[in-house]
């Protein structure tokens, strides 16, 4: 994998064009969360695991059944990107294979690997999607009702989606509507199901590209397709976070904080079947480990 290039890159924007986004080699919604009532920063060495805990829940969606698994990849990645010259296009992948790999995620950088993790900039975001969803186009076409709601219903710059399918514990797909699961080691610590993502997608608006620079696009990128997470207000977090970018481009983090590292490194780091409240326990340990470094 190319070495990232850490100064920050001007993007020059092309116009979108409705074919296969440029490979990793070839270059070329609105969710519901909870409410926290936490306002300012820690520095990143002040770590209280029950806020970490906290802003970590306000990021994160709630699934559709209690203890429901996070999702997550289990496939290696390979991003692409549309509508960005062959360099900035470049710049992004390598960025998103670099905080992917430093997440422990596996990495596909088999020349024209098919991108499972798409970055489009886009002139009407709302548009393309809700041309997409006429046409039934295959990236959005597994979605439910619920998560082409959520989606069109977003409002401001950016569009995120995560196709996501349910397997068994091993890795199985079952059939039905809804699928039938069978498992005999379901227990409070094991969920006998999993969450695999197949697909993750976002669309900015070029518009962005006059006033981000390529490390924050990247990064903000990283954080809603290598994770099913939702913006948060920069004043509601306890702690910096690029999820933060949109809502106060001036202020919030220019790229991936400790928090969204740690995030990211314990969602990878658990088991695939683990119930939902029971991930992320060790993300202020993973802080405070980087913040002693």
């Amino acid at each position: 994998m190319p070495t990232p290039r850490f100064a920050p890159l001007l993007l020059a924007a092309v116009a979108f064009a409705a074919g296969s986004p440029a490979l990793a080699q070839d270059a070329p919604q609105a969710e519901t969360r909870d409410e926290i009532h936490v306002t300012g920063e820690r520095e990143a060495d002040e770590v209280d695991p029950g806020d970490v805990r906290q802003q970590a829940r306000a990021v994160t969606p709630r699934g559709a059944v209690v203890g429901e698994p996070l999702a997550r990849f289990t496939d290696p990645i390979c991003p692409g990107v549309w509508g960005l010259s062959g360099e900035s296009a470049q710049y992004i992948i390598d960025r998103i294979y670099y905080n992917a790999e430093a997440a422990g995620l596996a990495l596909d950088e088999t020349a024209g690997c098919g991108a499972n993790v798409i970055v489009a900039f886009v002139d009407d975001p709302h548009g393309e999607f809700a041309d997409m969803i006429a046409h039934d186009h295959r990236l959005v076409a597994p979605l439910s009702f619920w998560d082409r709601k959520r989606v069109t219903e977003t409002t401001g710059p950016v569009l995120a989606w995560n196709v996501v399918t349910t397997l068994t514990r091993d890795g199985q797909a079952r059939d039905g509507r809804p699928p039938v699961f069978d498992s005999t080691e379901i227990s409070r610590l094991n969920a006998g199901t999993r969450r695999d993502m197949q697909l993750s997608m976002i669309m900015l608006d070029t518009d962005l590209l006059e006033d981000l620079d390529g490390l924050a696009l990247a990064d903000y990128a990283t954080m809603r397709t290598l994770a099913r997470t939702v913006p948060v207000e920069q004043g509601e977090a306890a702690y910096g976070t690029i999820l933060s970018l949109f809502a106060d481009p001036v202020n919030a983090p220019q790229s991936m904080t400790q928090f969204d590292r740690a995030y990211l490194a314990s969602l990878y780091a658990g088991r695939a079947n683990q119930p939902g409240n029971l991930a992320l326990r060790d993300m202020d340990e993973r802080m405070e480990e980087a913040a002693a470094e």
